[in-house]
């Protein structure tokens, strides 16, 4: 079935990063279930009922924030709702959100209110999906949140979406409904679920990585057997083992008496532990936004047996935060870890080669001389710059001190952008250099893994062996084959 005539179903329960992410970019259609329809129109009848009593309920019939105790009156409903959104959507100079990023918020916000607790209207909600599905996407700022509900570029995406024609011919937006739309982790989730699904990639890659560097300097395996892991007992490790084990099916390294030592330094003989150990911690996260992906954060909520608006802080994202700066700190190992292999690679008292993988008895030539080393160190320190934990900053007193603690979702989720970025020239950077050391070697190709023999076949027309400084090398072509998706499809 193609994906025009499979929709993707949100059901308030079952959305997950992969499936959001891959209907975001693939502009797969986006439905809502029946169920989900019939929520809305339950908790949107309460929303009205509470209007038409004039009983105070936060950010229905009263203002918020700071100024939560003046009332609204339910003439003013409609000006107030407007101006609450454009009061907080003040542009903010700077980068903007990718349209498929953009597209992921509105998602997931869909999916929040057919979990029935918002009190949107089902016109609202018709409009969300007709904009979903259309893929055309405003310019929203990727700046301006706390972690406290991603107020500035939600507030841009609802200015967007209520300007049209259509919402105002549709009286949109109606009580509740810009604070609705404004008061979640959208963006957050949104940023976050792209780089989660793009950590999986490049956590795979890694794995590939090692076990090629395993065979560029000439490794011992051992490491990887499935006693060691037995011994263990990690998840995380045993599933990292296996990947470089699969890869590295029918090396010779395999064998007693090929690897060059009884004992590798510890950035090789530890990278299944390590790389486990951050397996383990991406798990953790996926579950973490599996879980908010289908959460919702908008304050208050419609409690339908109390039929009443209930006040709440849900919106608080310490629990996205603490996941993102695990996961940040444990990247920034791993590219730690392949740094130290890139070195030893070409360092003549570990690698048993020329310094740098030159040709013998020249000054000239080689991935030192290519500077490939200090590109590293430099997105390695990079990664390490980003790492450190986000959670402990001080968000100060905002609104008059009733905003006095925040999360910083959403700036834990761009220094992840920024070191899976960095991590992913990391890890091109020590294929290159791995393959640079089985070329240097003279390894005969039937010697190699199975899974190492087409990346070598691949990458060497892209290296300038022997060529090195008559024309600038340039990394890009190579770093689309690594990060494009060519690279795991060669080896698997």
């Amino acid at each position: 079935m193609s994906v025009a005539n499979n929709p993707l179903i949100l059901d308030g329960e079952t959305l997950d990063p992969g499936s959001l992410i891959h209907a975001a970019v693939s502009n797969r259609p986006v439905i809502l279930s029946e169920e989900a329809w019939s929520r809305i129109s339950v908790s949107r009848g309460i929303v009205d009922g509470i209007v038409e009593s004039g009983q105070a309920a936060y950010g229905v019939t009263t203002w918020v924030g700071s100024q939560k105790d003046f009332a609204v009156s339910s003439e003013a409903v409609s000006t107030y709702n407007e101006r609450l959104i454009k009061a907080h959507a003040t542009r903010v100079p700077g980068p903007t959100l990718k349209p498929e990023t953009v597209r992921a918020a509105l998602i997931y916000m869909v999916n929040a209110y057919g979990r029935g607790f918002s009190g949107v209207s089902e016109d609202l909600v018709r409009l969300l999906l007709k904009r979903i599905n259309t893929g055309e996407m405003p310019e929203i700022d990727a700046s301006g949140s706390v972690g406290a509900s991603d107020l500035v570029p939600l507030a841009q995406i609802a200015h967007w979406l209520l300007s049209s024609d259509e919402a105002k011919a549709l009286g949109l937006p109606r009580a509740k409904e810009a604070l609705s739309l404004i008061n979640s982790n959208a963006i957050s989730l949104a940023c976050g679920a792209e780089q989660l699904v793009e950590a999986e990639k490049l956590l795979t890659t890694f794995d590939l990585s090692a076990a090629i560097a395993l065979e560029g300097f000439r490794g011992n395996l051992t490491a990887l057997s499935e006693q060691a892991n037995a011994a263990h007992r990690r998840k995380g490790q045993a599933k990292s083992a296996k990947a470089m084990r699969d890869v590295l099916s029918n090396s010779v390294l395999w064998q007693a008496g090929e690897p060059r030592f009884l004992q590798d330094p510890l950035s090789f003989r530890c990278a299944s532990q390590v790389h486990g150990a951050t397996w383990e911690v991406l798990t953790h996260a996926m579950s973490v936004w599996t879980v908010e992906l289908n959460t919702v954060h908008d304050n208050p909520i419609i409690d339908v047996d109390s039929h009443s608006a209930v006040s709440h802080g849900n919106m608080d994202s310490t629990g996205m935060t603490l996941a993102i700066d695990r996961l940040r700190q444990a990247l920034a190992k791993v590219c730690d870890l392949s740094g130290e292999r890139l070195h030893k690679q070409q360092w003549t008292a570990f690698s048993g080669l020329p310094t740098g993988l030159s040709e013998e008895g020249s000054a000239v030539g080689g991935v030192q001389f290519l500077n490939l080393g200090h590109i590293a160190a430099s997105l390695i320190a990079s990664a390490k710059i980003w790492a450190p934990p986000h959670l402990l900053i001080s968000v100060g007193q905002l609104a008059d001190g009733v905003e006095d603690t925040a999360g910083y979702a959403l700036h834990a989720v761009h220094d992840l952008s920024r070191l899976v970025d960095a991590a992913w020239k990391i890890v091109a950077v020590e294929l290159i250099i791995s393959v640079w050391a089985i070329l240097r070697r003279r390894v005969e190709m039937q010697s190699l893994g199975e899974g190492v023999r087409p990346i070598v076949v691949r990458l060497r027309p892209m290296l300038p062996i022997q060529t090195e400084g008559e024309e600038v090398f340039r990394l890009a072509p190579i770093m689309d084959f690594v990060r494009g998706g060519e690279l795991m499809s060669s080896s698997y």
